[in-house]
């Protein structure tokens, strides 16, 4: 049996608001690419990419989710929220409330990060400006896709993109194709 080694596009963005005109848009292009996804498997962002993902027909990728091992508030989590129902291969990561933080090195962030070929990160909070640093801390090709009021907060690094060609343009660049 073959082995998929396709590769694995990490999508970040909140995980409060979908931001649905961006994820699904970019959930369906990675699926018809023929990558697998990457998210955190939660709400917002995360849910609305693996759901746009998982309706295309015939592709060759799956849906990864990284799940913590516990909420923000060192809670259980909740099974309705994670993972997401889209999720088709969950990843829990066993880290304590206080290793999903910011910049520690065992960090969820860290995992979506590392884990990822290329990293597309749509409109976030804390969380998601912090997987931003972590993938230029450690030279992972990465696009921001979303208006660019969205990304104010953001370092001005990583380039930048408000429509799904130039997202597209940045994926044959990486995989020159």
């Amino acid at each position: 049996m073959a082995v998929n080694r396709y590769p694995i596009i990490g999508v970040m963005g909140s995980h409060e608001h979908s931001h649905e005109e961006y994820s699904s848009v970019i959930g369906e292009l990675i699926a018809r690419r023929g990558y697998n996804l990457l998210t955190g498997a939660g709400a917002g962002v995360m849910s609305a990419v693996a759901k746009s993902f998982t309706e295309v027909e015939d592709r060759k990728g799956v849906a990864i989710g990284i799940l913590p091992a516990v909420d923000y508030k060192g809670q259980k989590l909740d099974k309705e929220e994670y993972p997401n129902k889209y999720i088709e291969i969950p990843m829990i990561t066993p880290l304590s409330e206080k290793a999903q933080n910011d910049k520690m090195p065992f960090s969820r962030n860290l995992v979506n990060v590392m884990t990822s070929k290329a990293l597309v990160v749509l409109p976030g909070s804390h969380g998601t400006q912090n997987e931003v640093s972590l993938a230029l801390m450690y030279n992972k090709p990465i696009i921001l896709f979303g208006p660019d009021d969205a990304f104010v907060k953001f370092p001005e690094d990583p380039l930048r993109a408000s429509i799904i060609d130039h997202v597209e343009q940045f994926f044959d660049d990486i995989f020159g194709e």
